[in-house]
């Protein structure tokens, strides 16, 4: 099998740390796996074929840099799959840049190579919702009809939640061949009291009731709500803690210096081996998605909630997929964009009502125990890569 992916270990953005879990259970399942990557860094048990041009950061440089490097790995990738591509490779292609789709029905015209194709957020719908894209035009049309080839041209592709799955099918067709595979949790925040979490001690809110957001602070999440939850409890006893980077970054920096709320804290996107404590370090842990974007999006940083053991702050549209999970598993609250001053009332309770929340924080490991995980997805591949490659497994001497 060959994973293309511009982001992969040792970058610690969300998809690269995903994907590099892939690539390891899948070879320690036995398959015969090479990565093409434009993330820089060491070796790894498999072949890695680092094509250049991406930094650590998955959110680093601005919109133009960012597809320029992606337009860069595309073609990449193109020419190292026509020169080394084998008959019966089945590739594994993840939509990182959203472009890198066409590479799919490229090679299997000129090379014959089947391939899946992995939606991380549904392009060009993303791109519109976060106003890169008009939602109408020659240009977002021409990229849906784009879009629309690759998934017909591929021999699965696969999304993230029934949700995205619903929305593909009404905006590109309802005969496409869909598979839904859940993320997983990367890591789990470590069972110890956090006024003795050495990252709380660290930063200073060992003993604060904290809601912690941790991930991407990207176009299509809803920091606002929190934001302005945090301003109204500017005099309460609640810490809020943004753990990683995006281009909401500044957003969240200009409005802690314009109000003045030193409760609000923002850190750098932390080591994996520093995971298990920061995921811990929090009494809840908050999701924010704007309007629309729940069926476009599936925010990863849910599964390390729930693999935490920390009960769900969730900020979306009570009627979408994700929120009736949390309603009805009682593993967290919900609460609609723009009701910061219902969040903050939700939130002053649940500071006097700590078995409330650990009941919740229970439900979260239960649900997450008993529906998703690591093991599920990666057997989840690699049953529908078996059923794509149909005896077409690659051979064990590839070499980059």
């Amino acid at each position: 099998m060959l994973l293309i992916s511009e982001h992969f270990a040792p970058s610690t953005g969300a998809t690269a740390q995903l994907m590099s879990d892939l690539a390891r259970g899948l070879d320690q399942r036995g398959w015969p796996i090479a990565v093409l990557t434009a993330t820089p860094g060491g070796s790894l048990p498999f072949p890695v074929i680092r094509l250049g041009g991406a930094l650590h950061g998955s959110s680093s440089g601005s919109m133009v840099q960012k597809a320029l490097r992606g337009l860069r790995f595309l073609v990449g990738s193109l020419l190292w799959c026509l020169q080394h591509g084998q008959r019966g490779d089945v590739v594994l292609i993840v939509s990182n840049p959203p472009f890198i789709g066409l590479l799919g029905p490229l090679i299997r015209l000129v090379r014959g190579l089947p391939f899946v194709f992995v939606f991380q957020d549904l392009f060009p719908r993303s791109a519109v919702l976060s106003g890169v894209l008009p939602a109408a035009g020659p240009i977002t049309l021409l990229w849906r009809g784009l879009m629309a080839q690759v998934c017909r041209s591929s021999s699965q592709t696969v999304v993230l939640s029934q949700a995205m799955e619903t929305r593909l099918r009404r905006d590109l067709g309802r005969d496409l061949p869909l598979s839904v595979i859940h993320n997983w949790a990367v890591e789990r925040g470590l069972d110890i009291p956090r006024a003795v979490n050495p990252f709380a001690v660290e930063h200073g809110f060992a003993h604060r009731f904290t809601l912690q957001y941790s991930g991407n602070f990207g176009r299509l999440h809803d920091l606002l709500t929190l934001l302005e939850a945090a301003r109204v409890l500017a005099h309460d006893p609640v810490q809020f803690v943004f753990i990683g980077g995006g281009a909401k970054q500044s957003q969240i920096d200009a409005y802690a210096s314009s109000f003045g709320l030193p409760h609000v804290l923002r850190l750098p996107y932390q080591p994996r081996e520093r995971l298990p404590l920061s995921l811990a370090a929090c009494d809840m842990a908050a999701i924010g998605l704007m309007v629309g974007a729940e069926d476009t999006v599936a925010p990863c940083k849910f599964y390390g909630i729930l693999a935490s053991g920390r009960g769900v702050v969730l900020i979306a549209r009570r009627s979408c997929d994700l929120a009736q999970l949390v309603l009805q598993q009682s593993c967290g609250i919900v609460v609609e964009p723009g009701e910061a001053t219902e969040l903050a009332d939700r939130l002053l309770a649940l500071c006097t009502d700590p078995a409330r929340v650990a009941a919740m924080g229970v439900n979260s490991r239960r649900l997450y125990e008993r529906q998703f995980g690591l093991e599920r997805s990666v057997q989840d591949y690699e049953r529908l890569l078996q059923g794509v490659g149909s005896a077409r497994q690659p051979s064990p001497n590839r070499r980059p």
